[in-house]
């Protein structure tokens, strides 16, 4: 896990290791998701090969709080 500091503009800087394992490069995408006591930033790949693999039937967002209401639920049962 690593820690970053906001600036005065509000921007990070993500840790190199992290860039490199995720691939992100200077000018891509990542989104930003609001799951109330956390913030997940996640890289937007934009390759035509995967558009339309995976389908859901409501927005990610959604789908990212149902699974992590289930972590959460896993976790408390330890």
């Amino acid at each position: 896990m690593a820690t970053v500091k906001v600036s005065s503009k509000g921007q990070i800087v993500l840790p190199k290791a992290i860039r490199e394992k995720f691939g992100i490069k200077e000018g891509d995408e990542l989104e930003v998701l609001d799951f109330g006591d956390e913030i997940v930033i996640v890289p937007v790949k934009k390759s035509i090969d995967l558009m339309g693999i995976l389908k859901f039937d409501k927005p990610l967002k959604e789908v990212m709080k149902e699974v992590r209401a289930e972590e959460e639920e896993l976790e408390a049962r330890k």
